[in-house]
């Protein structure tokens, strides 16, 4: 299974991956619920976040990962409003933000959490109603304890 798209790869071939990259969290985990293959995707994703590889991307760090949940849990917490997308909006940007603070000389990220901003990012786009937040507060908080689960530090 592709969790992320590759950096380096021709236009025309990452074009590609981007567009399969927007179903790496499935619109239908947002629109009707985490299920089993949810679960066993994020545990997957979550795994593989918190390990090396062998492309030179260290693994994401519990206080990059638990930096974006505060912010996703803080909103949940005021309640998500339908007619107010602003701080749902704001995640996307502060996504990208941590993105472009990772990248070294060159332009390539040191940590995973480009694999992570990619994937969060386009799986906010799903996001209609209360319930599609909640959902996908389900969807990241697994991918959370899954990633301390397999080490994450």
């Amino acid at each position: 299974m592709n969790y992320y798209s590759n950096q380096n790869v021709g236009n025309n071939q990452k074009q590609n991956q981007n567009e399969d990259k927007k179903e790496i969290i499935k619109s239908d985990w947002i629109n009707n619920g985490i299920t089993k293959e949810a679960v066993e995707w994020a545990k997957k994703f979550g795994e593989e976040l918190a390990k090396d590889d062998d492309k030179g991307y260290k693994k994401l760090t519990t206080s990059q990962l638990r930096k974006f949940f505060g912010h996703l849990k803080r909103i949940q917490a005021v309640g998500f409003d339908k007619n107010n997308k602003t701080d749902l909006y704001m995640l996307k940007a502060q996504l990208a933000y941590a993105n472009g603070r990772d990248k070294k000389e060159g332009g390539k990220n040191k940590t995973k959490i480009c694999y992570f901003a990619e994937t969060l990012s386009s799986a906010i786009d799903f996001i209609e109603t209360k319930e599609h937040f909640k959902n996908f507060v389900n969807v990241v908080e697994a991918i959370v304890a899954f990633h301390k689960a397999a080490g994450g530090e």
